[in-house]
């Protein structure tokens, strides 16, 4: 019993090794703050441009994906002051594999200043659940930037046109390793702006 414990233990850490080791090759093949979960600068610019567009409609901007909380503090910096702004994340996935429970708590430190103030509210769940018991104020900005695969895309889009949001956007419009693109042409088949990486639809 003793030594299959132990083989049970050495089969786990060598997934862990695994991961850690691909999550490094991964990060020094692209060693930039987007393998982080960053936009670049161009795409930063771009995201500014729409929180600055969203000022002038009421209700809270909704980012799907927080990640480490990078672009939602670019937001929360740049919103109109007295606007909610809600990051949705169940803290499923990150670059380093950290667990759940450690990921959730990083990203909490990073947005403490946000979340104390009340500028950003963090709500742990996932996309499905969130937009299913969804009741508060038409969203003025939806910022797409979660599960990229082309089902959660289209579902998130027409949650968001259901509701009749002013400014429609997300992340990695053109990734070829995604779905992003085909659920965005779908919905939106007289086209989009795109920078970057950052797509968005005026509706």
């Amino acid at each position: 019993m003793h030594k299959l414990k132990q083989v049970f233990k050495a089969l786990k850490w060598q997934r862990q090794v695994r991961a850690a080791l691909s999550t490094q090759l991964a990060l020094l093949e692209n060693p930039s703050v987007f393998a982080l979960g960053g936009l670049a600068d161009d795409e930063e610019r771009r995201l500014v441009e729409l929180v600055h567009a969203a000022a002038q409609h009421q209700g809270p901007i909704v980012e799907f994906g927080t990640l480490f909380g990078l672009t939602t503090r670019l937001m929360a910096g740049t919103k109109r002051e007295g606007q909610k702004l809600i990051t949705v994340d169940n803290f499923c996935w990150n670059p380093f594999g950290l667990p759940p429970s450690l990921h959730e708590k990083f990203t909490r430190r990073i947005l403490r200043t946000e979340l104390e103030s009340g500028t950003v509210e963090l709500f742990e769940g996932t996309s499905e659940f969130f937009r299913s018991h969804y009741t508060g104020d038409r969203p003025a900005l939806v910022f797409l930037d979660a599960d990229h695969s082309y089902g959660a895309v289209r579902d998130e889009i027409a949650w968001a046109r259901k509701l009749c949001v002013p400014l429609i956007c997300g992340h990695d419009y053109g990734n070829d390793r995604f779905g992003v693109t085909r659920a965005v042409d779908e919905a939106f088949p007289d086209g989009v702006e795109v920078r970057g990486m950052v797509w968005s639809k005026k509706v």
